[in-house]
């Protein structure tokens, strides 16, 4: 039996935003950890591989439902990161990304002084 995919490969993600980083859980079984591609562009961090299916000889398939082949997940941030602290960690089938927040530039805010002229008045 042939058959014949109409949709794309994607696995599931969960984004979590936690008060100092960014947790990105990627479900997807049957990998090593150097079959993905992880790369980070502005806000945006983009997650590709390929999930290859088992080759078996002489088979009828009754059911087909686990997804194999490419894909390329796209995830906007929703604030700044320090790329140079990212880390990545493969187990138990799910990819985790560690994102740290990178701290927001404070404004400097200037108090404006309400003086008013208190010298008597000479007359």
């Amino acid at each position: 039996m042939l058959w014949h995919t109409t949709s794309q490969f994607k696995p599931p993600i969960d984004v979590i935003e936690l008060s100092d980083r960014i947790v990105i859980l990627v479900e997807v079984a049957g990998m090593r950890a150097e079959d993905f591609r992880i790369s980070l562009n502005g806000d945006e961090v983009t997650i590709s591989g390929v999930r290859h299916r088992p080759i078996f000889e002489s088979t009828a398939h009754h059911r087909v439902e686990i997804g194999y082949g490419e894909f390329r997940l796209k995830i906007p941030l929703p604030w700044s990161i320090h790329s140079d602290q990212v880390s990545a960690n493969y187990q138990d089938g799910f990819l985790r990304l560690d994102l740290p927040r990178r701290a927001e530039k404070k404004i400097r805010i200037v108090d404006i002084e309400n003086r008013q002229d208190t010298t008597p008045d000479d007359e």
